[in-house]
């Protein structure tokens, strides 16, 4: 259902755009930097999400022609007469490793006062004593992976490296606020208006790119409200989207939702006069 040819487009695509925002932000990052405000957290964006796209891009590249050339081979339904090493095992050992180096600088304060040296442009306030991104991005990478075929994986992947780039860079300029959320409505419109066009060049219909980008979109929003890394959850939430999106079951999923609702609702009412009794 997914063009290949395109796909491998979107791969250079996103490796160009990357290389663009990084260009932009080397050649006018110090000038913008003097001014503060939104312009100064738009080129800091520039920079963690120029990485942020190749890095994407280059997981997309090794999983692709890593499974086209026959060195690895498919995570969502690997054959078991095959040589080649299974994708899932791959991008979990190398997830093992991008945590052991996460570990190592969160307990050892040599190597934090290395890393934050090395990335201190990459990295956030709040990773200073957290993981940082690309510790779920990896996961959640290889989540898409194993959820679904290869190509849509892909895509759910290209959702993250680029839709949610545009989702930083848009609330990084943006005015308008969801709730208290330091979301921007603005970031919310360029994650959905890019993840929709993603899809449809795939080879998605317009209604099946809509829903998907839809899903992705709305979970990002709350992923950042409950404190979710949002690096983790959208892959999963595209290559579901789309599922979804091809065999519609929004009325299956509403009434299990109330269901769920309701059960929390009783399980809150047990605990609640439980814990009046033991007063």
């Amino acid at each position: 259902m997914l063009d290949t040819r395109r796909l491998e487009e979107m791969i250079y695509g996103g490796f160009i755009c990357g290389g663009c925002l990084l260009g932009v932000h080397l050649a006018f990052g110090k000038a913008a930097k003097g001014k503060g405000g939104r312009i100064e957290k738009m080129f800091v964006e520039f920079q963690r999400k120029a990485f942020h796209m190749i890095g994407g891009c280059i997981i997309c590249s090794c999983y692709h022609w890593g499974i086209k050339h026959k060195f690895i081979r498919s995570a969502f339904s690997p054959e078991t007469d095959s040589t080649a090493m299974d994708g899932g095992a791959a991008f979990l050992a190398i997830s093992f490793v991008c945590w052991m180096v996460e570990a190592s600088r969160l307990t050892i304060p040599a190597v934090q006062s290395w890393y934050l040296k090395t990335f201190k442009g990459l990295i956030r306030q709040k990773e200073h004593s957290k993981a940082a991104g690309i510790a779920y991005f990896l996961p959640g990478a290889l989540a898409a992976m194993m959820a679904a075929p290869s190509h849509f994986a892909i895509l759910g992947i290209l959702f993250l490296s680029v839709g949610d780039a545009a989702a930083s860079i848009g609330t990084a300029g943006g005015y308008i606020p969801v709730g208290t959320s330091s979301r921007k409505v603005e970031g919310s419109i360029g994650c959905f208006l890019v993840c929709t066009g993603l899809a449809i060049y795939a080879g998605l219909s317009t209604q099946v790119a809509l829903i998907a980008s839809g899903f992705v979109t709305f979970g990002e929003v709350l992923a950042e409200i409950i404190g979710l890394d949002d690096n983790f959850v959208i892959p999963m939430l595209g290559v579901l989207g789309v599922r979804i999106a091809l065999f519609p079951q929004l009325g299956q999923m509403a009434a299990v939702m109330c269901v769920g609702l309701g059960i929390g609702v009783a399980l809150a009412a047990i605990v609640g006069s439980t814990t009046s009794k033991d007063k």
